[in-house]
């Protein structure tokens, strides 16, 4: 049993001001061996990327309105009474169309660890197809730009940077989902310097759109945070209002590590 168990679902490369979209939606099928179990990612295929324990899951889930498969980051191997599973290249695992029934599957996930070389200083070198993905911002303002440098002016990793941002958020804003819509055209500016309290979707944005303003690539990630544990029958139960959102941060040793700036 843990204080707090995220369920990830899908991730989002781009952001428009307003709001999230996704434009890596190809799609490819997973490899069935043995029959009824997919292959996700193999657990050597990072090598040497270092990776924490393995974490079994078995999932009871009602139908929803999505193909989505959710489950703990990052899933190696995902099985079930399914005819095919697809993943896209964020990792986000899909049935090939909706379920109108509740089914059930078992995932083993193993967490992203951070490498000890992502705690040191290094340059990051991304090609054009990367950076037009995961630096991408939207139209944004100087006051914007200005407050990550701020945040980040003495850290020289990556990761130190991305700490530091979460860090900051998490301190020095308010959680709350009784959140009127923005008024602005720029509701980001409008959490960051007027409002700033929110909800998950806003300190996600707000990290990921951070980091991209000082080169640290981001993304987006939607899923569920399991908090609600039965004693009973040893089961997270897990509902609609348990929707989530928190972010990944690529480093270059350890490729994508899950933070979340979203304050209890």
């Amino acid at each position: 049993q843990l204080d707090r168990f995220y369920l990830r679902g899908m991730a989002y490369d781009r952001y428009d001001g307003k709001s999230w979209t996704t434009r890596l939606t190809h799609r490819r099928a997973l490899a069935e061996s043995p029959a009824g179990t997919f292959t996700v990612r193999p657990g050597s295929a990072r090598s040497p990327r270092p990776l924490g324990p393995i974490i079994r899951q078995t999932i009871l889930l009602e139908a929803l309105d999505t193909t989505v498969l959710f489950a703990a980051p990052y899933p190696e191997f995902i099985s079930g009474q399914f005819l095919a599973i697809q993943s896209d290249p964020t990792g986000a695992i899909y049935l090939p169309f909706p379920t109108s029934s509740r089914i059930e599957y078992t995932v083993h996930s193993r967490p992203a660890a951070v490498a000890p070389a992502d705690l040191q200083s290094q340059p990051a070198l991304y090609t054009e197809l990367f950076s037009q993905h995961f630096l991408q911002l939207p139209e944004s303002s100087e006051r914007v730009a200005a407050l990550a440098r701020d945040i980040t002016q003495s850290k020289t990793s990556a990761y130190e940077k991305a700490q530091a941002i979460e860090a900051y958020l998490s301190r020095n804003y308010r959680y709350s989902l009784d959140i009127p819509p923005a008024m602005q055209t720029r509701p980001l500016e409008e959490f960051l310097f007027e409002r700033k309290t929110g909800y998950c979707e806003h300190y996600a944005t707000a990290m990921v759109v951070l980091l991209r303003n000082v080169g640290v690539p981001a993304r987006l990630v939607t899923g569920f945070l399991a908090t609600e544990w039965t004693e009973y029958c040893n089961y997270y139960l897990v509902r609609q209002r348990d929707a989530y959102a928190c972010i990944e941060v690529h480093l270059p040793n350890s490729c994508w590590v899950t933070m979340a700036p979203t304050p209890a």
